[in-house]
């Protein structure tokens, strides 16, 4: 008569505890797979174009000084531009990024932007990795961050605006 005990209830919690994080797991594995999510851990510029709002500024970008290649690889890819060049803080800032894009792009499809606007931090990265890369250069130019002119609120794309990809940000 023993086998014949009901399960408990604990049991039945447990399973279906265990059914739900399979589903989870499933769900999130199909979308990261479906979205190309391995792309993002290169450095390959054609990451950012996965998504259709990125079209035109990859479009731009592809035809730019920036991508013209130098022995096969592009003068500067999107991560040279956009994300810091400090191990830590460019993975960090890819899992930010990352998980901030799978949020909007799962949970509200109503507000997707149609254009994409750098943010405060975006736009620092964005200046530190200009003076990084064209040092030579700007060492003969006035520093716009500290030009009593520009009240420290300018930076190289205050001049260079469309450089990058010809829509500015």
């Amino acid at each position: 008569m023993e086998g014949n005990k009901p399960k408990k209830p604990l049991s039945f919690m447990a399973g279906l505890l265990g059914f739900l994080c399979v589903v989870i797991v499933v769900i999130g594995l199909y979308t990261f797979y479906n979205a190309k999510g391995l792309s993002y851990f290169s450095n390959d510029s054609e990451a950012c174009n996965n998504c259709h709002i990125m079209n035109d500024v990859y479009n731009d970008w592809s035809r730019g000084a920036h991508s013209q290649k130098i022995a096969g690889k592009p003068r500067a890819t999107c991560n040279d531009c956009h994300l810091p060049h400090n191990f830590v803080e460019k993975w960090v800032a890819k899992a930010e990024s990352g998980v901030g894009h799978a949020y909007a792009f799962t949970f509200k499809l109503d507000v997707l932007p149609t254009n994409l606007t750098a943010t405060q931090k975006s736009k620092n990265m964005i200046q530190d990795n200009c003076v990084r890369c064209h040092s030579e250069m700007v060492s003969n130019v006035v520093n716009p961050t500290t030009n009593p002119h520009g009240n420290g609120s300018l930076s190289c794309v205050s001049c260079h605006e469309s450089v990058g990809h010809k829509r500015g940000f």
